[in-house]
């Protein structure tokens, strides 16, 4: 049991955070998108995603119910703080911080 705990923690498996330091300040789970911006300056990276989530309506032209999709747009913020600290990736969704992750080490 011991060396999978190690081995996890030495494979630079993207670890949940629940925060982020930007030196003093600390930015969290739930907080808005311009506080982190404010807090952390701005992301070395940006990139823009799209999530698909199926949902059940009802086509009164046929009278019956057909499977539609409705598109949620998502930013992932990346802050690479040099080669000291963790990558730190922030996902965010309506101006909202959704989670918080780290991998390996800057550069």
């Amino acid at each position: 049991m011991f060396r999978l705990i190690l081995l996890l923690c030495l494979c630079g498996v993207a670890a949940p955070a629940w925060s982020l330091r930007c030196g003093s300040d600390i930015v969290s789970v739930g907080d808005p998108s311009l506080l982190l911006r404010k807090r952390c300056g701005p992301p070395t990276q940006i990139d823009h995603q799209e999530s698909r989530s199926p949902i059940r309506r009802y086509d009164p032209y046929t009278r019956t119910y057909v499977l539609d999709y409705q598109s949620e747009p998502y930013d992932i913020w990346t802050y690479n703080f040099g080669p000291n600290r963790l990558i730190t990736r922030i996902t965010i969704k309506a101006g909202i911080i959704r989670s918080i992750t780290t991998d390996g080490y800057g550069y």
